[in-house]
């Protein structure tokens, strides 16, 4: 079985692979943003709808993306007030909002449940990576309509948000149990397993070590709260509604996850703070590594 932390190793070797093409000038920082555009209309859009489409809905686990859902709720609540109280702007706001709801449910969360859970657990995942998938899809609308200005730009932005369309395609098959067939689900898993290097490399790119003390408190209520709070918070309250079994296991693994490196390409893409994003991705990830055994030996 592999440990979770050689699992939460993978992304932080390869986001130093971004630094040290940086570094050497083999790439540059603007690169990230191009490296971001491949991400959100080509190879996250297949990640969605080849884990949306091929996903067997059973019984209980409906149940996890309405608890996803109110992870993302509460984390909102928090960092609008967080961000209240400190008097900060609409674009530092909504970085914080996002590095607080959106959780890497999937590439760190899967395999860490995989490995600890097995299939079972690996199934109830998915589900509650798709809430954070939607969440996602929800995230870049609002900040197309907040950051944009002109009302067509935003519509034709809406509409033409490949995430979104993956989304609704990936349920269309799934309801009527649509089959992708060999080249198209090979070729769709082939895209999909290239948004996270890609997200990691970029991520690499934008990460700069002088500006971490800027970001310094910023860096700690999030990965605290992340990391610990949130989790925590959900074991009791499931807890205390009754809720057991596999339901509560991954539900409160899943919320213990690092900040999601798709909030990288939210940032980028709408000009929101990048160099926070960076940070507080690249130091969860690390802090995961002591983090998420604490939360396994409090749920298992």
């Amino acid at each position: 079985m592999v440990s979770s932390i050689e699992v939460i190793l993978v992304p932080a070797l390869m986001i130093m692979v971004g630094i040290v093409l940086r570094k050497t000038n083999v790439l540059s920082d603007n690169h990230s943003s191009l490296l971001s555009k491949i991400v959100i209309n080509i190879s996250l859009p297949a990640l969605i709808f080849i884990n949306i489409s091929t996903s067997n809905i059973l019984g209980e686990m409906i149940y996890l993306p309405l608890i996803a859902f109110g992870v993302c709720f509460i984390s909102m609540l928090l960092a609008f007030i967080y961000s209240k109280i400190r008097a900060y702007s609409k674009v530092k706001t909504w970085t914080i909002i996002i590095l607080l709801s959106l959780m890497n449910s999937a590439f760190i969360g899967y395999p860490i449940v995989l490995g600890v859970f097995g299939n079972e657990g690996f199934l109830n995942a998915i589900f509650f990576d798709m809430a954070i998938a939607i969440m996602f899809v929800i995230f870049g609308i609002i900040l197309s309509t907040l950051f944009e200005g002109n009302k067509q730009e935003v519509l034709k932005n809406a509409v033409s948000f490949v995430p979104l369309w993956a989304v609704l395609f990936g349920l269309l098959f799934n309801i009527f149990n649509i089959p992708l067939g060999y080249v198209l689900e090979n070729s769709l898993n082939y895209l999909g397993n290239s948004t996270i290097p890609l997200i990691m490399l970029s991520l690499g790119l934008t990460i700069n070590f002088k500006d971490f003390k800027s970001y310094l408190s910023d860096t700690i209520f999030v990965s605290v709260v992340r990391l610990l709070f949130l989790p925590i918070l959900l074991y009791v309250t499931l807890t205390c509604f009754g809720f057991e079994g596999m339901v509560l296991k991954i539900s409160v693994l899943e919320s213990a996850m690092p900040t999601a490196m798709n909030a990288l390409v939210l940032a980028i893409t709408y000009d929101l703070d990048v160099e926070l994003v960076s940070s507080v991705i690249f130091v969860t990830t690390v802090l995961s590594i002591l983090t998420l055994p604490l939360i396994i030996n409090i749920i298992v």
